[in-house]
């Protein structure tokens, strides 16, 4: 009886975990055309890691109790426990930093970019095209046409305000 509350106890901890890694296997196994290729393999890839360190980290946990009432002798513990541990020391930053390059593999900005080259107009290699951003037109009030209206928090003025205690600016 006592043995079935501490599998229903490591169950209750670890099933959430591994419902959520299936369930986002499947999610991106089934993404199809609205990922990339690469960055599909990268979180199928990734995900796969990190459930199976949920499973090894489950099965260690419910062999555990059986360990220590076998004669397998402490040298032996240590070696597995050794073995288990460097298994989820490697196994967590592997997939989750096969996550992470999924999140950022072939993303681009979309529509203009800020900076010299802002159009967006690349070259075959994925460079900005140098002079490929068009001269901004002028807008209402900043044309340098005679007569053209001005901005109106400057109240018809080509500058704004002098700072108090200085001369105004004159032409």
């Amino acid at each position: 009886m006592r043995e079935f509350g501490y599998l229903a106890t490591m169950a209750a901890f670890e099933t959430p975990t591994v419902l959520v890694l299936l369930v986002s296997l499947v999610l991106a196994a089934t993404a199809g055309q609205r990922l990339p290729r690469r960055p599909r393999m990268l979180a199928l890839s990734g995900l796969a890691v990190l459930l199976v360190s949920a499973l090894l980290g489950a099965a260690w946990t419910l062999l555990l109790p059986r360990v220590f009432n076998s004669d397998w002798g402490r040298s032996n513990f240590q070696l597995l426990n050794l073995a288990h541990g460097g298994v989820q020391a490697l196994a967590y930053p592997l997939g989750t930093g096969l996550l992470v390059a999924a999140v950022l593999a072939g993303r681009r900005g979309r529509g203009a970019e800020a900076g010299p080259f802002g159009d967006g107009q690349r070259t075959p290699a994925g460079r900005p095209v140098p002079g490929a951003q068009p001269v901004p037109q002028a807008g209402a009030g900043w044309d340098a046409a005679v007569g053209a209206e001005m901005p109106a928090q400057w109240d018809g003025r080509s500058r704004p305000d002098a700072p108090t205690g200085t001369a105004p600016d004159r032409p």
